[in-house]
């Protein structure tokens, strides 16, 4: 049994539990230190040498490639199926084309009731089916066809920022610039007018709501196409030349709002949203021999807000 050469202080081997927490506080010149050839664990120490190296960077690579794999395949699991976002994406996507379908389920059963409508008018009275297409014509109830022009507008350009710092402030269209307008295209002539697909007529309401354009309570996106039917020389013309346009050109030179004019000859503005129907019934012979009392009609039609458009009517 080999004797023990080098001490701590107080007698322990250089590596037993007590003396590292002795040797803390010993004097660190008062213990020897060990030699190479004294290191209680050389002689359990692998060779050191070029295979045993070669087998060390095989399972390092090996280690790392296992690892790369599996977090691989967790990140593509997570991104395929579990990711919040696709799943959102795809919702949004659903619930469009179910909207989508819907609304022409919708058009479909309202031109079977018009049919029907027409039918029973015709019925009673020659010339009521007519009137009441004139009546719905001139209420915007719907849609019409023919030539005229588009007055678009869009939010400016990110303007110039300062050196080192972010995209600069964007000047939006605001609902007062489309109620000035709707107004000044009605002024002009126009015969009817759409903005975005949304019919406008004397009760319609354009508002604003947050960083939204509301027309009839539906949020709007830019750019704002602004149909107008009649003479497309006419109206622009006119609108330019009025106020309309000092106002127009003003926003445009001052703010950076994107103006544009494009003429068509087959422009189309959709019918405006009728009422929802929620209760009808069958009126008696008495009912409809009374002259005095009008019938007190059954369908409820949602009221709107005042209109930019609210002192012209088309």
């Amino acid at each position: 049994m080999r004797e023990r050469e080098h001490e701590t202080p107080h007698g322990e081997t250089p590596y037993s539990p007590t003396s590292l927490l002795r040797a803390l506080t010993a004097d660190p010149y008062g213990v020897d230190t060990l030699r190479k050839d004294e290191h209680p664990a050389a002689e359990a120490a692998p060779p050191d040498n070029r295979i045993m190296r070669g087998v060390t960077l095989l399972l390092a690579l090996a280690l790392g490639f296992a690892v790369a794999v599996s977090v691989l395949d967790l990140r593509h699991e997570a991104g395929a199926q579990d990711s919040p976002r696709d799943l959102l994406e795809q919702e949004v996507l659903e619930t469009r084309t179910e909207a989508e379908q819907l609304e022409q389920r919708q058009a479909e059963l309202e031109g079977q009731i018009a049919d029907a409508q027409g039918v029973i008018l015709d019925s009673t009275d020659a010339g009521a089916s007519d009137q009441l297409v004139s009546y719905e014509r001139a209420g915007g109830g719907v849609a019409l066809s023919g030539p005229g022009t588009v007055l678009e507008l869009e939010d400016s350009a990110p303007l110039p920022s300062s050196p080192g710092g972010g995209a600069g402030t964007v000047n939006r269209v605001t609902d007062g610039d489309l109620q000035i307008a709707v107004n000044g295209l009605w002024a002009a002539g126009a015969e009817a007018v759409a903005i975005n697909g949304q019919r406008i007529t004397a009760t319609t309401a354009i508002r604003t709501a947050g960083s939204a354009v509301l027309v009839d309570f539906r949020p709007l996106s830019p750019p704002y196409r602004i149909t107008a039917l009649g003479s497309s020389e006419q109206l622009r013309t006119s609108v330019l030349k009025a106020e309309t346009g000092d106002y127009l050109t003003e926003i445009s030179t001052r703010y950076g709002i994107r103006m544009s004019w494009e003429d068509g000859e087959e422009l189309t503005v959709p019918a405006r949203a009728v009422g929802t129907l929620r209760e009808a019934s069958v009126l008696d012979d008495e009912t409809q021999g009374a002259p005095d009392t009008p019938p007190t009609p059954s369908s409820t039609q949602p009221s709107t807000a005042g209109s930019g458009a609210e002192e012209e009517t088309p």
